[in-house]
C-alpha cells in the first residue's frame, strides 16, 4: 500500500526553483528577472526540494480514498450547532448536528458562483470523547468555544491590500511561467505565479496571486473590504497583464476566482483546558481542540496556511493515539499540544505579517526600522522571507520549547550537560542514510519508520564500535530486558492489536525479512529500537548482534552517510561512520525521536535513568507494573 503522498507527487506540478522579478532600472516600463534560487535550500536536507501544486479538493479527495482503505467514512452534510461537556467519564463531550440540504448555487454581484446548502431541521446529538474543530476561518466551533468559553480569535494584523486568486489556462512568453515566481512592478501591484497540475483536459494551471488595488497605476484609496465584491476575473487578468508588461498573457480558460483582503488572526486557545462548569463540578481538559485555519488565518500566497493544518492535525493525532491506546497520561501529554501548536501558530502569523506586507510593497508595520533599508536591500530582505517560508511549508524549520516533550537542557533528566550540540532536542531529526543489514539496502533513516506505524517512539542507538562500547551495550540491553525498563512498562491496551498485522497495518519492510530468532520482531512496537553500527556492512555478521536482545530487530551499518572516514577501498570502506558524526555521536549514543519525527531527548548509551525519566514524565503504565528507577 502506497503511501498517501505518493499519489499527490504524481498528480501534481512540481517546482523547484523560485524566480525574483522586479521593475526595470531606470524610467522604463516592464520587468527584469533579479534572481533565481533553489525553492528549498539544501541545508534543509528535504529529499525532493520543490513545492508541490495540487488544488485543495484532490488533496481532500486523496485523504479520504486512504481513509477508506482503513475502512473509515466521512459522514456528509450535517453542520456544527453545538457541544456540550458532562460528567461522563467516558464519553464526555455531547455534540448536536443539523442535516443539511443539497447544493444551491447563485451568483454574486460580480457574476461570479456562490454555493450554499440550507438546513432541514433534522438533529442528531453524538456522545464522544474528543472533539476536534478543523472547520476553516469561520469555524463553528471556535465561535461556539468564543461564546461560551472565553476563547478569543485575537486580530494580529491586517494590511489593506486586495488580492485576487485566479485559477488560470494561459500561453505566455513569460519564462518562468512553470517556476514559482514573485514579481513586483513599478506602478501596477504585485503578481504571485504558483504552477499548478494538469485540468482534466490535460492543460497545465497556475495559479496566480494578483494585487489588484492598484489597476489604475497607484494604490486605490477605497477600503479592500469594500472594494473585494466589485472585483471580476477580467479585470484580474488585465492586472496580470499590465503587472508583467512586456511579457504577453494570452488567457485560454478560468477554472476557479476568488478576491480576498490580506488579515492575520490567530485563537487563544488550541484546546479547552481543565475548568469548572457553571454547576460547580469539574469539567475535563483536552477534550474540545481546534486544528487548522480554524486556529489561524492569514494570507494565502506562500502555501503555508493547509500545510501548517495538516501539521496541526498529525500533532493532535499521534498525542491522541498514545492516549486511547492507555500509554499517555491524558492531561499531561494533550495539554502539550495547545503550548506547542500555538507558539508555532503565533511565529507563522508573525510571518506572514511581514511577508504580506512586503510583498505588497509595505512596510510591516511590526518593522518600522525596515523602511531605512534602501530598495536593493528590502529586494534582498524579501527574497530572504520567502525562503523562511520553507519552514512552514514542510515543518522542517518549527522548533518546539523545553517541555515534557523535549529537554535542550538535560538536567531535568539528571545529566549535567548535552551529550551533543548537532542534534536539537524539540527540532526535526536531522535525515541521514545507513545500510539496512538484512537487505543490504541504503535507506533513509527517518522513513524506516512510517508514521502509519503504531504510533509510538523511535529511539535510535548509535552503538559506535561494537568491541570498544560492549560493556555499555550489554548494561544497556540488561536493562532494556529488566522489568524496570519502559520497553517492559509502558504496553499498549487490547486497541493496539486489531489490525491485520497486530499493532500495524502494513508489516514495515525492515521487519518483513522471515529472520527468525528475534531478529525481524519487536519487544514492543510503540519502541522501535534502531541499532546502527559504525562498521561496514561487510566487516560485522547477525551473530555479532545476536546478544542485544531488542537492539537486534532493527540493525543497520554506517556505512554510506557522507562525512564519514574513509577506512579503505573495498565496498562498505569509503564512509564509516558518517552518521555519528553528523549527529555529533561519535562514541555513541541514544536519539530518542518523537512520534512526529521531532528529537525529544539525546543521552549517552549508559544513561538508562534518563530514557526512564523522560517517558515517565507523560506515559503511564499499566496497573501492577513496576515502578521506574
Amino acid at each position: 500500500m502506497e503511501p498517501i503522498g505518493s499519489d499527490f507527487f504524481a498528480r501534481s506540478a512540481p517546482s523547484y526553483e523560485r524566480s525574483f522579478w522586479g521593475p526595470k532600472p531606470g524610467n522604463s516600463r516592464g520587468i527584469v528577472r533579479q534572481r533565481r534560487v533553489q525553492s528549498f535550500p539544501t541545508s534543509m536536507e528535504i529529499e525532493d526540494p520543490c513545492t508541490l501544486g495540487l488544488q485543495q479538493g484532490l488533496i481532500e479527495g486523496g485523504f479520504l480514498r486512504d481513509m477508506e482503505k482503513h475502512g473509515q467514512r466521512v459522514t456528509r452534510p450535517w453542520r456544527f450547532v453545538k457541544f456540550e461537556q458532562t460528567d461522563d467519564a467516558t464519553y464526555p463531550v455531547t455534540v448536536t448536528l443539523e442535516k443539511m440540504g443539497g447544493v444551491i448555487e447563485t451568483k454574486n454581484a460580480a457574476g461570479a458562483p456562490e454555493y450554499r446548502i440550507e438546513p432541514t431541521g433534522e438533529l442528531k446529538v453524538v456522545r464522544t470523547k474528543y472533539l476536534v474543530g478543523c472547520d476553516g476561518g469561520r469555524s463553528p466551533v471556535r465561535k461556539h468555544m468564543e461564546e461560551h468559553h472565553g476563547v478569543v480569535f485575537e486580530s494580529m494584523g491586517l494590511v489593506d491590500t486586495l488580492w485576487a486568486a485566479l485559477d488560470c489556462i494561459v500561453e505566455t512568453d513569460f519564462p518562468d511561467v512553470r517556476k514559482i515566481a514573485a514579481i513586483h512592478s513599478a506602478s501596477h501591484g504585485a503578481l504571485y505565479i504558483f504552477p499548478r497540475e494538469n485540468n482534466e483536459k490535460g492543460e497545465p494551471i497556475i495559479r496566480c496571486y494578483t494585487q489588484v488595488n492598484y489597476l489604475g497605476g497607484s494604490k486605490s484609496k477605497e477600503s479592500a473590504f469594500t472594494a473585494r465584491d466589485t472585483i471580476t476575473s477580467d479585470m484580474v487578468m488585465q492586472a496580470i497583464k499590465e503587472i508583467a508588461h512586456p511579457y504577453n498573457f494570452e488567457f485560454k480558460g478560468v477554472e476557479w476566482f476568488t478576491c480576498y483582503p490580506i488579515g492575520q488572526r490567530l485563537v487563544t486557545r488550541y484546546s479547552l483546558p481543565p475548568a469548572v462548569a457553571e454547576n460547580g463540578r469539574p469539567r475535563q481538559g483536552h477534550r474540545v481542540f481546534l486544528a487548522g485555519d480554524a486556529c489561524h488565518t492569514h494570507s494565502p500566497k506562500a502555501g503555508q496556511g493547509m500545510n501548517t493544518a495538516i501539521i496541526d492535525a498529525q500533532a493532535l493525532s499521534w498525542r491522541i493515539n498514545l492516549v486511547e491506546k492507555g500509554l499517555a497520561d491524558h492531561d499531561t501529554l494533550l495539554s502539550t499540544y495547545h503550548e506547542e501548536r500555538w507558539a508555532t501558530g503565533k511565529q507563522l502569523i508573525d510571518f506572514d505579517e511581514e511577508y504580506s506586507a512586503l510583498f505588497s510593497g509595505e512596510i510591516p508595520k511590526s518593522q518600522p526600522q525596515l523602511a531605512k533599508l534602501s530598495k536593493e536591500q528590502l529586494e534582498e530582505h524579501f527574497v530572504e522571507v520567502q525562503r523562511r517560508n520553507a519552514g512552514f511549508t514542510t515543518g522542517a524549520g518549527v522548533k518546539y520549547k523545553d517541555n515534557v516533550l523535549n529537554f535542550r537542557d538535560p538536567a531535568p533528566l539528571g545529566l549535567s550537560q548535552p551529550v551533543t550540540q548537532r542534534l536539537e532536542p524539540g527540532a526535526r531529526l536531522l535525515p541521514a542514510w545507513a545500510t539496512r543489514f538484512n537487505s543490504t539496502r541504503p535507506v533513509r533513516m527517518i522513513h524506516e519508520i512510517q508514521f502509519t506505524a503504531p504510533g509510538g517512539f523511535r529511539l535510535y542507538v548509535l552503538a559506535g564500535d561494537l568491541a570498544a562500547n560492549k560493556t555499555k551495550l550489554d548494561g544497556l540491553v540488561a536493562h532494556l530486558q529488566s522489568p524496570r525498563s519502559f520497553l517492559q512498562r509502558f504496553r499498549p491496551n487490547s486497541k493496539a492489536h486489531h489490525l491485520a498485522h497486530g499493532p500495524y497495518h502494513v508489516r514495515p519492510e525492515p521487519l518483513n525479512s522471515g529472520l527468525a530468532n528475534g531478529f525481524s520482531t519487536e519487544v514492543n512496537p510503540f519502541f522501535h529500537m534502531l541499532l546502527i553500527v559504525r562498521q561496514s556492512r561487510y566487516r560485522f555478521e547477525l551473530e555479532d548482534v545476536a546478544h542485544l536482545g531488542p537492539l537486534r530487530a532493527l540493525v543497520y551499518a554506517d556505512d554510506v552517510e557522507a562525512g564519514g572516514d574513509r577506512i579503505g577501498d573495498e565496498d562498505g570502506d569509503e564512509s564509516v561512520g558518517g552518521m555519528h558524526r553528523k549527529y555529533g555521536l561519535e562514541q555513541g549514543g541514544v536519539v530518542v525521536v518523537r512520534p512526529d519525527g521531532y528529537v525529544g531527548a539525546v543521552v549517552g548509551l549508559e544513561d538508562h535513568a534518563a530514557i526512564e525519566r523522560y517517558f515517565d514524565g507523560f506515559l503511564r503504565g499499566a496497573p501492577g507494573q513496576a515502578a521506574r528507577m
